[in-house]
């Protein structure tokens, strides 16, 4: 008998394990959720550290039969509103979504415009884990709390009460900063007035201004003037990223707005221009973070068009240009219809990022609708950063 209990909690203690897509640095697997049907419908979702909610798509939440309750609200543009409980399955495991708030974005199919993808899983349900992010092995592994043994140099770190944010810290220079580990995010975000501040005592260090490349997360005014650096060393326990980048946001967004979120201030979010080469291990209960880094790192070097682009109804709007070399030929409010041939309707900013790529010297072809009329311009890409 003991032997049987024993061989039930091993099959019990089993991870699920997902193959893990990298989109944009960001990771996303395919999950499974059961229908109100009987069936079950596949969807890709973001795997968010940083993330307070589960969110799920229009269609998706249509497709599976959810049902909606209380009123609809107002959330960052979008109109979003809870539901009633629903089921993920990460390879035939079932989530423990117990207590866990879900909403749908009633307008629209993605929960991002950034990603391909329909739903999120916020950093309140991944706690529930030993969580393992492989980004070089492009696997996810949702382990059971004390069910394996952590590889990997360890990390301290703090994770927030409410949300499950996690708070770790890097060395820039000689002094130690607070960071998001923000998994959700596919570039490195760091406050305006702290990255003035470094720029200002490190001349040498490259800046430019515009949230192009992966750093374009959303379009508008604030990627329109945010400034991006070149960190020269950037120290996470005894790892050193060398020539790490990161994009601004306006003071007090991390300073004063997450902080409060947070188990002690932070400056920023370190995410996934950087973690993208590390196997990341969160043992939230034991407040430690194990990385292990990819024997061979991605090139840090940024190069492209530099379009700065915003999803809306009419397709991706070019809201700025980073490229001084770009400026003449493209226009704020023009349309992005191709790249090279491709088509972009309906593509995420990711997908268009990579799309915009490309080394330096090299050209690509633009569709753009201009005022209602179609134009085609040959482009060079540039070192962006």
């Amino acid at each position: 008998m003991k032997i049987l209990l024993g061989l039930l909690v091993a099959v019990a203690a089993q991870p699920a394990t997902v193959p893990m897509l990298l989109e944009g640095n960001v990771p996303i697997v395919e999950l499974e959720l059961p229908t109100a049907s009987g069936g079950t419908r596949t969807a890709r979702f973001v795997i968010d550290t940083g993330g307070g909610s589960v969110v799920i798509g229009s269609k998706l939440m249509v497709d599976i039969g959810a049902k909606t309750q209380g009123e609809p609200m107002a959330e960052e543009g979008s109109k979003m509103q809870a539901l009633a409980s629903i089921r993920i399955l990460a390879a035939g495991e079932e989530l423990d979504l117990s207590g866990i708030p879900v909403f749908a974005s009633l307008e629209n199919e993605r929960v991002i415009s950034r990603d391909n993808a329909e739903g999120m899983l916020p950093g309140r349900l991944l706690s529930r884990y030993h969580l393992i992010l492989d980004y070089p092995g492009r696997t996810l592994i949702f382990a059971k709390p004390g069910s394996v043994q952590p590889r990997g140099t360890k990390l301290k770190a703090a994770i927030g009460d409410k949300n499950a944010f996690p708070r770790i810290e890097a060395t820039v220079g000689d002094q130690t900063y607070g960071f998001l580990l923000d998994s959700g995010a596919s570039f490195t975000m760091i406050s305006r007035v702290v990255l003035e501040n470094w720029s200002k005592a490190n001349p040498d260090w490259n800046k430019t201004i515009g949230a192009a490349g992966l750093a374009n997360m959303m379009g508008g005014k604030m990627e329109n003037e945010a400034l991006m650096l070149r960190i020269a060393d950037l120290k996470l326990g005894p790892f050193t990223v060398r020539n790490a980048a990161a994009v601004s946001r306006p003071e007090g967004t991390f300073e004063k707005w997450m902080s409060r979120m947070m188990p002690a201030p932070i400056i920023g979010s370190i995410a996934g221009n950087i973690l993208r080469d590390f196997r990341v291990e969160i043992d939230y209960q034991s407040g430690a973070v194990y990385l292990e880094r990819a024997k061979n790192p991605s090139s840090p070097e940024i190069s492209g068009v530099g379009l700065i682009l915003s999803r809306a109804k009419a397709g991706l709007v070019v809201t700025g240009v980073s490229s001084t070399a770009v400026k003449s030929a493209v226009q704020s409010g023009d349309i992005l219809v191709a790249v090279d041939g491709e088509p972009m309707s309906g593509k995420s900013l990711s997908e268009a990022a990579r799309a915009l790529s490309g080394a330096k010297g090299s050209k690509k072809q633009l569709a753009l609708l201009r005022n209602g009329e179609s134009i085609r311009v040959d482009v060079v890409c540039v070192l962006l950063l």
